[in-house]
């Protein structure tokens, strides 16, 4: 049904905006939804949100930039919590933080499997790059070169966190549940967390080239 329409700032509208297409874009993915059905969720007109976003494809980009905003941030302040703690607990406790949102989880599968995120110049930096330039500003205000890891290691450390967060929220209901364990027993989640700290930890700050 959709949402009463009532006044709102600007900055309210688009934030509003952006919420309803974030919820219907997660459960339905990008092809599924379109303009006028997020206007109707938001309570708005399909001029207002046009006026705002213009093309449906960057009201969708516009929603990834924003949640992808806040796993970054997410990322800075526990990295300026943490202080001196090992990077690889923390980049590994704040994946899986995000990853249990599994709303996040569609709509990054989503515009992984569509391409919808995928539209850069040669100049602008990439989601990926602004994660990474992140993680080592917390990582080199602590421990900065050259004790610290480089960065080509926090790279590669960012690509192995995200390539097991990312795969095991994708497929640990099927592959517990196939090895004869209960997906829903938290404790396979901690161990595997454990585990994938460790190696991290161990490339981020070993001699491993």
């Amino acid at each position: 049904m959709p949402a009463p329409r009532r006044r709102r700032t600007p900055d309210q509208a688009r934030a509003e905006i952006l919420d309803a297409a974030t919820e219907l874009i997660a459960r339905h993915g990008p092809d599924g939804v379109g303009l006028r059905r997020v206007a109707e969720a938001a309570g708005v007109t399909h001029g207002l949100v046009t006026h705002y976003f213009g093309t449906y494809r960057a009201l969708v980009r516009a929603v990834l930039e924003r949640e992808n905003e806040r796993k970054r941030e997410r990322v800075r302040e526990r990295l300026r919590a943490d202080g001196s703690v090992p990077y690889a607990d923390a980049m590994t406790e704040v994946l899986f933080d995000i990853l249990a949102d599994e709303r996040f989880v569609r709509l990054w599968t989503w515009s992984q499997l569509h391409g919808w995120d995928h539209e850069t110049t040669p100049d602008s930096p990439t989601d990926l790059s602004r994660l990474v330039d992140a993680i080592e500003e917390g990582v080199h205000a602590v421990l900065p070169p050259p004790e610290g890891p480089d960065r080509a290691r926090i790279e590669r450390v960012v690509l192995l966190a995200m390539s097991g967060a990312y795969g095991y929220a994708l497929g640990r209901r099927y592959w517990l549940t196939s090895l004869g364990h209960d997906p829903d027993d938290p404790g396979h989640d901690a161990a595997y967390r454990t585990a994938l700290s460790s190696v991290l930890a161990a490339h981020l700050g070993g001699s491993t080239p």
